[in-house]
């Protein structure tokens, strides 16, 4: 005791730290005159010195606000996260002159909201055994083992690539096992899918008006500053609409994924008021999927329909759905009118060997597959296209477009990687539906074929474009691997809810 009491003394500065920032969150007098002396600085720094510095000064007091909010609400800072994951290439052409990293901000805030969860001991205690001893875990983490193996590759050139690669890698573990932590309940994972549709819905609205009133003039200027870049998004009479996300094809399979979850979830919706509003979000998300001009998210959706019937094939209302698909494929196929949108989603099946992007792929993979068959562990990450450019220059790979994710992993991880890589999501998607089938409540039924049939559109994405690893996407992406490891436990916590009545309240 006496001990404790020297070693507490002993630290009075640390103490004062903890107390105002961590226990109290800035809510005592000492906060309250910190924010006042910043916002006197910032106000003379603004009128008296110059407005640079004077934005500069606000720029310290917007981060202390965020830590601080961080720090007093986790789940805030998880939503925030998330949205601010979404805007980063809107900024860069908001401010073309900048050259800021803009996406590096959501990493700080990733990794800020992973200290949030670890300093709290009520998150920090839904951490247990099923957390480690679940194939998902076990997957994140043999994919993690052979992303440290591969600094030992000696094809690539610099291993700053790999790090940055790595380091990606181990943000998104962070933020899975914040996600762990924050879903404790199933309220707080319906709540956080919700979000997510609502989130997207609003960028596909974004997409829509692209599409129906025109780009706005930032917009236009960033289209036309990069050589060539008006040619790759014209293509078939329709100038592909991006969002304000960082190109067409991400934007695409984005929307497609989250439409297919919206298209399950209408179909087994019980209330009739929230099914018309997940059909809005799905129509909304299908017409700015179509507006990308991504093939690659029609091929999604079919997939991603096609899994969701297989998987609910003795049920009455599938078969009727199924129905109506093949009544509204041939529909799209063989009506006589065809503007650019449908036009492009029927060119995914109608032109196949015919395609010339599609002929140029096939000639570039036949390339390099000597190269790969000779590197198991192939030649190195980061060794393709633009990081190749920027980390591996002169690399053999550098100039190889890989379009598609498994074949980028083949690439650079060799086949190897891409073996571990397959392994690993079958470990998901087994573990996911065999907790789906083991599930009775009908809510948490519905949302967990949903999320399976996204998990799975994705997964069918990697084959022609990178779906996966990407922002937004990937944050809902492990958002939802965190619900099929919890799935057992956020039932049995649903069921022991006692409802609040006028005792109880």
């Amino acid at each position: 005791m006496n001990h404790y009491s020297l070693s507490h003394k002993g630290a009075p500065q640390g103490n004062w730290f903890r107390r105002n920032f961590l226990e109290k969150k800035m809510n005592t007098a000492t906060g309250f005159i910190i924010a006042g002396l910043l916002a006197i600085g910032c106000a003379f720094c603004t009128a008296l010195v110059d407005l640079k510095i004077g934005l500069a000064y606000l720029g310290i007091f917007v981060v202390i606000f965020v830590i601080a909010l961080y720090l007093r609400n986790p789940r805030a800072g998880l939503y925030v996260t998330i949205a601010f994951s979404a805007i980063p290439a809107l900024l860069s052409r908001l401010t073309p002159g900048a050259d800021f990293p803009y996406g590096s901000i959501t990493d700080g805030l990733a990794y800020l909201l992973f200290f949030s969860v670890i300093i709290k001991y009520s998150y920090r205690a839904q951490i247990d055994k099923r957390f480690f001893f679940n194939p998902v875990s076990i997957g994140l983490l043999i994919l993690l083992v052979y992303y440290v193996l591969e600094v030992t590759n000696p094809n690539m050139f610099s291993k700053l690539g790999w790090f940055s690669y790595t380091r990606k890698y181990v943000l998104q573990l962070c933020f899975f096992f914040s996600c762990y932590c924050l879903f404790d309940s199933w309220k707080r994972v319906r709540f956080f899918i919700y979000f997510w549709i609502i989130l997207t819905t609003i960028l596909a609205a974004y997409a829509c008006k692209q599409q129906w009133f025109g780009l706005a003039d930032f917009e236009w200027q960033w289209l036309n500053s990069h050589p060539k870049q008006m040619d790759l998004y014209l293509q078939w009479g329709l100038l592909r609409k991006f969002s304000i996300l960082s190109d067409p094809a991400a934007s695409g399979v984005y929307f497609a994924s989250v439409a297919s979850q919206c298209i399950i979830l209408v179909i087994r919706e019980k209330r009739f008021r929230l099914r018309f509003w997940l059909g809005i979000a799905a129509m909304i998300n299908l017409f700015a999927y179509a507006y990308s001009g991504t093939r690659t998210a029609t091929l999604m959706v079919v997939a991603g329909i096609a899994f969701y019937m297989l998987a609910t094939i003795r049920e009455r209302r599938t078969l009727v759905f199924a129905f109506l698909c093949v009544i509204g494929f041939l529909t799209l196929m063989y009506m006589p009118f065809s503007p650019p949108a449908i036009g492009r989603i029927r060119s995914t099946f109608t032109m196949g060997s015919k395609d010339a992007s599609a002929t140029i792929r096939d000639v570039n993979r036949h390339t390099v597959q000597p190269y790969l068959y000779q590197h198991p562990m192939g030649g190195g990450i980061f060794t393709c296209i633009s990081e190749g450019t920027k980390y591996n220059p002169g690399h053999y790979l550098e100039k190889f477009p890989p379009d598609g994710g498994y074949m980028k992993v083949f690439a650079e991880q060799g086949y190897i990687g891409l073996a571990i890589m397959i392994f690993c999501y079958f470990l998901f998607l087994r573990h996911g539906i065999r907790n789906y089938f083991r599930l009775s409540d009908s809510e948490m039924q519905m949302h967990a074929i949903g999320l399976l049939v996204l998990i799975f559109t994705l997964m069918v994405g990697q084959y022609s474009q990178i779906c996966i690893g990407i922002d937004p996407e990937t944050f809902y992406y492990f958002g939802a691997l965190v619900f099929f490891v919890k799935m057992p436990v956020l039932e049995e916590r649903k069921m022991n809810e006692v409802p609040l009545t006028k005792n109880n309240i």
